[in-house]
């Protein structure tokens, strides 16, 4: 499935950053009427940015949600004067979640696009990562596996997945009543994503005196009731879950029947508002909380997510919430910010873009994702804040806003050299 869509920009979060990607360079005119180096996906008119994302796979109804606020942003960028003097198109292209699929878009894209503002899911951007690098091309969006935070080119929205582990143990204890000594499931992916939260959640436990009943399980995993049982029988007092919402539901749901009246913290992408109509809500709303890079979408108290769900409401009124809202508005946030900085330095190229993300220093986001983002140290995640959350039919997009956390396991954690 492909989308091509002009688009523009929001007058919203103040952002310091820059990114980087590789082409042969000609000189063209540029903002302010400077001399400005051009690379892959620009014109003289036109900037040719790129989304890989799952339309067709596990997380294909956020996905949808993330094309559309997309849109919107680069829409309402090119009709406040675009970026450089020139209009931004998003090639919009679906993965279906296939890492080689991925990796066959990415290279009929890469000639023709400036950076990628997204590659969704970790095995898929794990696939595309390496590529991208050989390329100089920014990628932002991949989902928050800490592998990605090896590469220079690479922007990751927040909190990684094993801090988010750590953080989501932490609140078991600190917050929910998880006492020393007992034991708590990890239900996870198998690959980057979930192997990143069970290293998180497993610093934590050893951390907090906790011992770990990992369950590990695949995409194509959508009936948990062996795992569910498993996590009964070693009579586990809290589960924290790296999947999607078809295991989150599935989870909740045979836990509860079982009479396991538990927590379960889920990452940052296995909570959608459309489970609140299923089966299993009444166990989502009794038991099931949500750790997330950005803030969900009901957040009265943070500009960012306000401007956010107001572009959204009017590019789609009828569409879905969830907190996919602001992930996207941010995502493109990060990479307009990075664009107008290579613009600024005179070189609109990949490699351009690249460095100016990298020279950016600490961001502000107006409260989409945390205050403390720091991209200047390669390898390590920029923030060990996240934020907390609990199912709620009450709230908008099915997500109360609890708090925003950096417990001690998730600071003390730390990715190897």
């Amino acid at each position: 499935m492909k989308h091509r869509v002009r688009a523009a920009t929001l007058a919203a979060a103040a952002l310091a950053l820059a990114a980087c990607s590789t082409t042969a360079p000609t000189a063209s005119g540029g903002g302010g009427g400077d001399d400005v180096t051009t690379g892959n996906g620009v014109t003289d008119d036109a900037i040719t940015i790129g989304m890989l994302t799952d339309l067709s796979g596990p997380f294909a109804a956020g996905a949808a949600v993330q094309v559309t606020e997309t849109q919107a942003y680069w829409d309402q960028v090119n009709a406040d004067g675009g970026v450089c003097d020139r209009d931004v198109t998003v090639d919009v292209q679906d993965h279906g979640y296939d890492p080689q699929r991925a990796v066959t878009l990415y290279r009929s894209m890469a000639p023709d696009v400036i950076a990628l503002q997204q590659v969704l899911g970790g095995p898929t951007s794990a696939a595309v990562l390496p590529l991208a690098e050989q390329d100089s091309v920014y990628v932002g969006g991949v989902g928050w596996a800490g592998s990605a935070l090896a590469y220079e080119n690479n922007q990751l929205p927040g909190a990684s997945y094993a801090i988010q582990g750590a953080n989501a143990v932490d609140y078991l204890v600190d917050e929910l009543g998880v006492a020393e000594g007992s034991s708590i499931g990890v239900v996870y992916f198998t690959g980057d994503y979930g192997g990143d939260a069970l290293a998180g959640a497993e610093h934590a436990a050893d951390e907090r005196g906790l011992q770990v009943v990992a369950q590990e399980i695949t995409s194509q995993t959508t009936d948990l009731s062996a795992q569910a049982s498993a996590l009964a029988q070693a009579g586990v007092a809290g589960v924290v879950l790296a999947a999607a919402p078809t295991q989150l539901a599935s989870l909740a749901g045979v836990l509860s029947a079982q009479g396991a009246d538990v927590p379960i913290i889920g990452m940052n992408p296995t909570f959608n508002p459309s489970l609140l109509g299923t089966p299993a809500a009444d166990a989502l709303l009794a038991n099931v909380y949500s750790i997330t890079a950005e803030s969900p979408y009901d957040n009265p108290d943070s500009a960012g997510v306000q401007a956010a769900n107001e572009l959204y409401a009017s590019a789609d009124p009828q569409g879905a919430l969830g907190w996919e809202v602001p992930l996207a508005y941010v995502q493109a946030e990060l990479l307009k910010q990075a664009l107008d900085g290579a613009c600024e330095a005179g070189d609109l190229t990949p490699e351009g873009v690249v460095a100016a993300f990298r020279d950016g220093g600490t961001v502000d986001t107006q409260g989409v994702l945390p205050d403390d983002l720091d991209f200047s140290e390669l390898g390590q995640s920029p923030t060990t804040t996240v934020f907390i959350s609990r199912v709620s039919n009450e709230a908008e997009a099915g997500l109360e806003l609890l708090d925003q956390i950096s417990g001690p396991s998730a600071e003390s954690f730390s990715y190897g050299s």
